[in-house]
């Protein structure tokens, strides 16, 4: 993560190869693994990784608790859509029991499953504190001090206001405990990461803009909360980093396992969302169907989209109009049969 680039990480890692040879099997020799030892060490302190401190969360940045719950179910169904990867069944019901298991497989990472996000005290959260949640959720640290898999997007939720992250905690407190063991299997190339450039993120507050249909708020909703960006962004690199320069540009090459091509966003008015009106934008986030008459992917969540508040909804449409429009035409793919 922080300061060490995909190239650099690469170099190290196949420096780590050199030193143990291309089938090194047995014991090292010590003075071999006193070298790799320091190596490695170095290494991690130099990526900035390691433990992160719970947050306080203080009333200065919480404010008044009173509806705290139904902010963080608010956030959790219909902007987050945290059950478009933890729920039960998050194809047919991302409305359902947020007990995790949806697999990612991925050849930097291994076989990664989504947590089981219910208060069951064995198999899920109801053993960790609001703080240890909230810290999870924008750091991408475990209770246990373990790192998040970035399939996780605390990148994007680092900026999740302490408000917002505390009310999405209390809320799964309330939902019913499942009992559901989920475990994901993480390859060599994660534990190498782990090692070299994968760490939780620092910073333990963050604050949000006043709730109104700005622009300001509107790219706090679309870039750390309802996360428009994390599919609507091309990304590159080894470590699949956002495109700045693209910024909600949609992609034909998205990430394998995404049904859809996610679409171009930008002000762009021949292969973006330029002319549209900002009641074309509500129009399509309600009904699943754009100002062409297309419908919606089901991949995109605007079922559960469509519950959010006109303001919130006009506050992204007014942000969409603030990015630099990108001439990108991106080709739709049509819903696999069945």
């Amino acid at each position: 993560m922080p300061g060490i680039s995909a190239r650099t990480s690469e170099h190290l890692a196949a420096r780590m190869r050199g030193a143990l040879g291309p089938a090194t099997r047995g014991v090292l020799p010590a003075g071999t693994r006193g070298a790799l030892g320091a190596l490695l060490a170095a290494s991690a302190a130099a990526c900035g990784g390691g433990h992160v401190p719970l947050p306080g969360l203080p009333a200065s940045t919480v404010g008044d608790t009173t509806g705290l719950v139904a902010r963080g179910e608010y956030i959790v169904r219909n902007v987050a859509v945290c059950g478009h990867c933890h729920a039960a069944d998050p194809r047919r019901d991302a409305d359902g029991p947020l007990s995790g298991g949806m697999e990612f497989r991925d050849w930097r990472l291994g076989t990664i499953r989504a947590a089981n996000l219910t208060p069951d005290a064995a198999t899920g959260l109801g053993e960790w504190s609001d703080a240890e949640v909230v810290r999870a959720i924008r750091n991408g640290e475990r209770r246990d001090g373990a790192v998040l898999a970035p399939v996780m997007p605390y990148e994007a939720l680092h900026a999740m206001s302490d408000r917002d992250a505390l009310a999405v905690a209390r809320y799964l407190r309330t939902l019913s405990p499942a009992t559901h063991r989920v475990k994901s299997d993480h390859n060599l190339m994660f534990r190498i990461g782990e090692l070299f450039f994968l760490g939780p993120l620092k910073g333990t507050t963050a604050t949000a803009p006043a709730r109104g249909a700005t622009p300001a708020y509107g790219a706090y909703l679309a870039l750390h909360v309802a996360l428009c960006s994390d599919c609507h962004t091309p990304h590159t690199g080894l470590r699949s980093r956002p495109d700045e320069d693209r910024l909600f540009a949609g992609t034909d090459d998205p990430p394998k396992g995404f049904p859809a091509n996610p679409s171009n966003l930008t002000p762009d008015s021949a292969t973006g969302i330029g002319a549209w009106s900002e009641d074309d934008f509500l129009r399509t986030m309600r009904t699943g169907v754009n100002p062409k008459g297309d419908t919606l992917h089901p991949f995109m969540p605007w079922r559960e989209y469509r519950r959010m508040t006109d303001d919130d909804l006009r506050a992204i449409y007014r942000y969409l109009r603030t990015v630099p429009p990108v001439r990108n035409a991106v080709p739709r793919r049509a819903p696999a049969a069945g």
